[in-house]
């Protein structure tokens, strides 16, 4: 009896899917510098033709994570957007924000960031998707809050830059309690926005 292989563009998907997670575990793991080519081939269990053949270069890799991180990181956020406006209003916001930068998909993105300081190849990559991601945060916060008030822009941007820095604060002392800074920041959200 003869068993049916899945047709060659399924297998292909397979492999390419299985090398984006591959370079997506090597990021978290050993960071940016760790990611080379033949660590993402090792872990993926794959030859190193095998991995040439979809990615011809680290950049096209990179390029591929990259938008791999940000439907990561715009499910998470999507995640909030189901129906009306919830009832959290910006506490709700604020923590599907968080949720979001607590997870292994922001530290990844995070990663990227700072190596794309100094490459600008990974910075062009990175510019059009992190615009992604925050237009995906910008639905999410509508969905919670609407978008009848002309402050909501502003305080959505607000909440997006003040977690993000509070996150990245923890790169530098991981046991830092940023608890107190969120909630602060939903309290300062009720003031601002006026009770909503």
């Amino acid at each position: 009896m003869s068993t049916l292989r899945p047709p060659r563009q399924d297998r292909a998907a397979a492999t390419r899917a299985r090398l984006i997670d591959a370079a997506y575990a090597c990021l978290l793991e050993g960071g940016y510098s760790a990611t080379t080519v033949g660590a993402v081939q090792q872990r993926a269990g794959v030859a190193r033709g095998t991995l040439l053949h979809h990615f011809p270069t680290r950049a096209t890799l990179m390029a591929a994570v990259v938008d791999d991180i940000a439907d990561r990181r715009v499910r998470v956020l999507s995640s909030g957007t189901a129906g009306p406006p919830a009832d959290g209003g910006w506490d709700g916001v604020v923590d599907l924000v968080w949720r979001d930068l607590q997870s292994p998909a922001f530290a990844a993105a995070l990663e990227l960031w700072v190596a794309s300081r100094t490459d600008p190849e990974l910075r062009a990559a990175l510019a059009p998707v992190q615009q992604r991601v925050i237009t995906a945060a910008r639905h999410a916060i509508i969905a919670h809050v609407g978008d009848d008030d002309p402050r909501v822009p502003t305080l959505a941007q607000f909440t997006i830059d003040l977690l993000t820095g509070t996150a990245m604060s923890r790169v530098v002392d991981p046991d830092a309690d940023v608890t107190v800074v969120v909630q602060r920041w939903k309290q300062t959200l009720a003031t601002l926005s006026g009770g909503r």
